[in-house]
């Protein structure tokens, strides 16, 4: 029997952000945050017309299809801009990029309602999560079971080759 031990990025290629630092390539990380936004917000608008305010007509669907997608794909612009932006004013590379990057792009959210509080909610939510993610990255802390080779191999708690005793089998029934 062979175990397939392909991962998900091996199925499906994705865009490494931090394979380059804040400022760097501003163009492709811009696109695929915005594409990136666009895919989820269009998910998002899907499991919300299906779920809470089920349209009837074709351009009441278009027009909650758009609702939610185009300020998701505007957060992910935002966010690619913003960051790519910081990177090259402040010459760093670090946690408070995201932060800021995160926080302007949740502000969008309040634009969306036309109110504050919901701005800076989504703000300050999409900021610490972020800053979350640049934080492990730069302290190369393993998040969401993103175990490197080298930590699979040496972790005893992975090995499961320890054996009590032999295992006889089954005897050769011919």
């Amino acid at each position: 029997m062979v175990i397939n031990t392909k991962r998900f990025k091996d199925y499906f290629p994705y865009y490494d952000f931090f394979a380059t630092p804040d400022g760097a390539e501003c163009l492709p990380k811009t696109y695929y945050y915005t594409k990136y936004g666009a895919i989820s917000g269009a998910i998002f608008s899907i499991y919300e017309m299906a779920l809470l305010s089920k349209p009837t007509t074709l351009g009441s669907t278009l027009a909650r299809f758009g609702h939610f997608t185009l300020p998701f794909a505007g957060m992910g612009f935002i966010f690619g801009s913003s960051i790519c932006m910081l990177g090259q004013v402040r010459k760093k590379d670090d946690v408070a990029n995201h932060f800021i990057g995160g926080a302007l792009a949740g502000s969008i959210w309040g634009l969306k309602y036309g109110r504050v509080t919901p701005g800076h909610q989504m703000a300050l939510l999409v900021g610490f999560v972020a800053a979350y993610f640049k934080y492990f990255h730069v302290h190369n802390i393993p998040m969401f079971n993103m175990r490197s080779e080298a930590y699979v191999r040496s972790d005893p708690r992975l090995d499961f080759s320890i054996k009590l005793y032999d295992d006889p089998g089954r005897p050769d029934e011919a």
